[in-house]
């Protein structure tokens, strides 16, 4: 079942995709791309993506860098419920038109607002599908993360994505940052756990997640205005696309 022909891929950013080269190679899933990649350059990074999967044989989603990272955060900072909604009534009608078995998604882990909030999206639009099986695998925390669903690739298998890492590491941070956190044996292998709960966070109570502490470092360097901060706009959202889900799960 998780290797279903009929899967759907739904990411942030481009180059996340990368990290899941062999399931994305073996099971050619449709895939949605939230952002085009445009960073502080303001250059859109989304034809890497495009032509990575041309030449896995996978196809692009609906959504695929129909949006920047600077509209992303604003939606957060201005609580745009309704934006959000749309998006997720979106991806949803894609799992049902194009008969979804299974969606796989971004983690949430507290490192990028934007990641956790294609989570989100990706949970609610699973639920608001018809309870959709979802699963996610991780970014920053690193393949051994998870141990649920475990694949080791096979020489040809690994050589492959590490030709495509070696071609997108000078264009795209994730990347870069994989390459430095874990070396390049870690893209040997791709772990993905099954998503039971889709709101929930995997820090405490009272903890906070890591992009308000680097969103602060941001600010006092004067690179950023002002923070997003989970409890003032993160949550907010999060609360909404729960009774959102409900609603027209109820309704429908």
């Amino acid at each position: 079942m998780f290797d279903s022909s009929n899967s759907l891929l739904f990411v942030a950013h481009p180059g996340h995709e990368l990290l899941i080269h062999g399931w994305l190679s073996r099971v050619k899933p449709r895939v949605c791309v939230l952002t085009n990649g445009a960073g502080a350059d303001g250059q859109p990074r989304i034809e890497f993506t495009e032509r990575l999967l041309r030449d896995a044989g996978a196809t692009p989603g609906r959504i695929f860098g129909r949006f920047t990272d600077l509209e992303s955060y604003t939606w957060l900072f201005d609580r745009r419920a309704d934006v959000i909604d749309a998006l997720v009534n979106e991806v949803a009608e894609e799992i049902a038109s194009q008969r979804i078995e299974l969606v796989v998604a971004d983690a949430m882990e507290g490192l990028h607002p934007v990641h956790d909030l294609s989570r989100m999206i990706a949970g609610a639009a699973c639920v608001r599908a018809g309870s959709i099986p979802h699963y996610e695998f991780p970014l920053h925390d690193g393949p051994h993360a998870f141990n649920e669903f475990v694949t080791d690739l096979d020489d040809a298998a690994f050589a492959r994505k590490i030709a495509w890492a070696r071609k997108l590491e000078p264009k795209l941070a994730d990347v870069r940052e994989m390459f430095s956190r874990f070396g390049e044996d870690a893209f040997r292998r791709e772990s993905f756990r099954r998503v039971t709960d889709w709101t929930a966070t995997p820090w405490g109570a009272h903890e906070r997640p890591m992009y308000e502490r680097i969103g602060e470092e941001r600010v006092a360097r004067g690179r950023f205005d002002r923070v997003i901060r989970y409890d003032e706009h993160v949550r907010p959202l999060l609360r909404h696309l729960g009774g959102h889900v409900r609603e027209t799960t109820c309704a429908s």
